[in-house]
């Protein structure tokens, strides 16, 4: 055999022996606030972009950069925080909860619990990233004098899961705004993430528990920020998946980044198989009047056109779930989803014979300035101004029912959609 044919066969070898490339593994984080959009654009990206000029040893171009933006609606006094970082004052925020200057109000998960649960209201929603002229939405939700808020992801807009500093600064401005404090002091807040808060734009964790390294950091940090009962399954497995109930109504909140796969992968996972089995054995754990499965991106089909970011990247998984419900005969289940810059509501047929139809109601706009246009195969929809779900259990009645509407900014009813536990049963 020639040199040649043998270099050929050895060729031929490796390319059949070769591992595949793994796609489960985790995307490159894409830090928006190393390259922002302009000064009078989004506004919750200015002062990161400051502070992270500040911390990359650019102080006299972060300067320059503040001054540029005094035009932009922001926040002065945090305008002066990292001014006085640059201008290495004694005093100065040194990254930390004990240096920052203002009160925080962290959530408290404990308030409300004598609460009447068999009639009651909640909020819900994602999409708040910090807009000092839209934090009176804190307000707008707190005038409802809901039992619990519930924020399904893209709570700050962190974008940047390397940088500590980043993350904590987020987390802090908001907690120290007045709006905010008046409705953390009131109401329980319970919480998941999404991409914004755990790494950045549609970005996904991977298989691995520990890598990247920074997953781990990340989840530390927000659990120091957050007062959910629960947080994944522990050290063990880290993630921010939890259940919790009110009366006879099971809230279930999944984690759909850290252990999320690449949606270029073959049949890709979005909640690993831990967190699966959770859900699986939360689902039919205990009976409940409503089942709540709470997702940080829409279970609905073609709500994000051409995007596999939603469930639609994870159809597989998707309809595991929809034939567990199925086979176990599990009725009242519904989906709150959030993501999407907008209030909608949808109701999805799974194709799966004998099942009901699941009603999602998606609310994911409670300050955000950027917003997504409406789907037309929506059952309502709302994009014109930032807007949160309210949801009304009643329990009382014979047939209970569950009941959304959305309500914007300015405390206005828009849409509205009932549903009751009797259309919510297995054929």
């Amino acid at each position: 055999m020639s040199v040649f044919s043998k270099l050929i066969l050895v060729a031929t070898a490796a390319s059949i022996t070769a591992p595949s490339v793994t796609l489960g593994q985790a995307s490159k984080p894409r830090v928006n606030n190393e390259n922002p959009e302009k000064v009078k654009g989004q506004v919750k990206r200015i002062h990161p972009h400051a502070l992270k000029l500040i911390l990359t040893g650019k102080k006299k171009e972060a300067a320059e950069y503040l001054k540029k933006a005094s035009a932009a609606k922001i926040n002065p006094d945090h305008t002066r925080l990292l001014q006085d970082i640059i201008e290495g004052k004694k005093n100065a925020w040194q990254y930390d909860a004990k240096t920052w200057p203002w009160d925080r109000v962290l959530p408290n998960t404990s308030l409300k619990k004598d609460a009447p649960s068999d009639k009651f209201t909640i909020g819900f929603g994602g999409g708040s990233g910090y807009v000092p002229e839209n934090e009176r939405m804190w307000d707008t939700i707190g005038a409802i004098e809901p039992r619990a808020l519930l924020l399904l992801g893209d709570n700050v807009y962190i974008d940047d899961p390397e940088t500590p500093e980043m993350q904590r600064f987020h987390y802090y401005r908001r907690q120290s705004q007045p709006e905010w404090g008046k409705l953390a002091k009131a109401v329980p807040i319970y919480s998941i993430w999404d991409d914004h808060d755990f790494t950045t734009n549609d970005g996904w964790g991977g298989p691995d528990i520990e890598k990247p390294s920074w997953k781990r950091d990340v989840w530390e940090i927000y659990k120091e920020n957050w007062d959910n009962p629960y947080y994944g399954g522990g050290k063990e497995n880290p993630g921010c998946w939890f259940d919790f109930r009110i009366g006879n109504v099971h809230f279930i909140m999944i984690d759909g980044r850290y252990y999320r796969e690449s949606p270029k992968d073959k049949s890709p996972s979005m909640l690993g198989p831990v967190q699966m089995k959770w859900l699986k054995k939360t689902l039919t754990d205990k009976p409940a009047t409503f089942k709540v499965i709470c997702t940080n991106v829409p279970m609905a089909p073609k709500v994000k056109p051409g995007s596999k970011d939603t469930w639609d990247g994870y159809s597989d998984e998707r309809s595991a779930i929809y034939q567990f419900i199925a086979d176990q005969k599990l009725p009242g289940v519904v989906i709150l989803s959030a993501d999407r810059h907008r209030s909608d509501a949808y109701k999805v047929d799974t194709e799966i014979e004998g099942m009901y139809p699941l009603f999602e109601f998606s609310s994911s706009r409670l300050t955000n300035q950027h917003v997504h246009k409406l789907i037309d195969h929506s059952l309502f929809g709302y994009n014109e101004k930032q807007s949160f779900g309210r949801v009304d259990f009643d329990l009382t009645v014979e047939d209970p029912t569950v009941k959304y509407t959305i309500i914007n900014i300015d405390g206005k009813a828009i849409h509205d959609l009932t549903v009751k536990l009797s259309q919510l049963q297995f054929k």
